[in-house]
């Protein structure tokens, strides 16, 4: 059952600050809001090894907080934006969230299955997100039609459609323009995003279902796997691209995600 309302206590926001490698208190400013984006991204990984290992996913906000700050594992979006949510909520962040279709690679339609957090400002309406493995900004983006905004990495700008809402669309270096996800403003409540992680987790065509999706980001790039295919950049250069086994799948996830693989017992699924 998700509680809608769930709140996070002063001690729990403290630990999740922790894990962040952040002071408590903090301030709700904007700021403040790109730090946590970028901590989120750098020390909890993206990851959907639940799902891959068959053990059952739960939305409960007491549930999460203590997969994610407790046990320190990861999760897919609505997992680990949900979470962040409330984090944004408990630190005094006005904070609303949306339902995305994903309208990137690959080009078919896709489904409704990608959750981000909207953060207001006055007049201003930022964008947050912490769950998804690529076309990732370092930090929040202003929600401003045809501003480009630039995360150190690469450049990002929302378009506005009239079937679609809004267009969110990054740029990387020596690269064309590319869609990542299309979304309305129209605010969700916590039981709205069931079936979508629903499908993610249970439905055969999943992508999660798949095999391993993995990211975490450092200083200077990112790490992740993708089925077999491991991939680290560095100021926006890919300096190591590999396929790798099972066994090597195992020592990464401990030596670059801080993942052990003995925590997620295999059930038949």
């Amino acid at each position: 059952m998700i509680e809608e309302n769930f709140v996070l206590t002063e001690e729990q926001v403290k630990r999740y600050l922790e894990r962040l490698h952040m002071s408590y208190p903090i301030e709700p400013t904007l700021e403040n809001l790109h730090a946590l984006q970028f901590n989120h991204l750098k020390y909890i990984p993206y990851e959907n090894l639940n799902i891959l290992f068959g053990q059952a996913i739960s939305l409960n906000g007491q549930d999460l907080y203590e997969k994610i700050i407790v046990r320190k594992h990861g999760g897919f979006c609505f997992e680990t934006n949900a979470l962040y949510q409330w984090l944004l909520k408990a630190l005094g962040y006005k904070v609303s969230s949306y339902h995305t279709r994903l309208i990137g690679l690959p080009k078919e339609e896709q489904l409704n299955r990608h959750r981000i957090i909207r953060v207001d400002f006055g007049d201003s309406a930022y964008i947050t997100d912490v769950g998804i493995r690529i076309a990732l900004s370092r930090k929040a983006l202003l929600l401003e039609e045809n501003t480009i905004q630039n995360d150190g990495y690469s450049d990002f700008r929302y378009l506005s459609a009239p079937s679609q809402g809004w267009i969110m669309q990054y740029k990387r270096n020596n690269h064309e323009w590319e869609d990542v996800f299309a979304f309305h403003e129209k605010v969700e409540f916590e039981k709205d995003l069931i079936m979508a992680a629903f499908y993610c987790e249970k439905h055969p065509d999943s992508p999660f279902r798949q095999g391993p999706q993995l990211s975490i980001f450092t200083d200077s790039g990112q790490i992740t796997i993708a089925n077999d295919l491991l991939v680290i950049s560095e100021n926006s250069r890919i300096i190591k691209k590999q396929k790798i086994s099972d066994r090597d799948f195992e020592y990464y996830c401990n030596d670059y995600f801080n993942l052990n693989l003995s925590d997620f017992k295999k059930v038949e699924r």
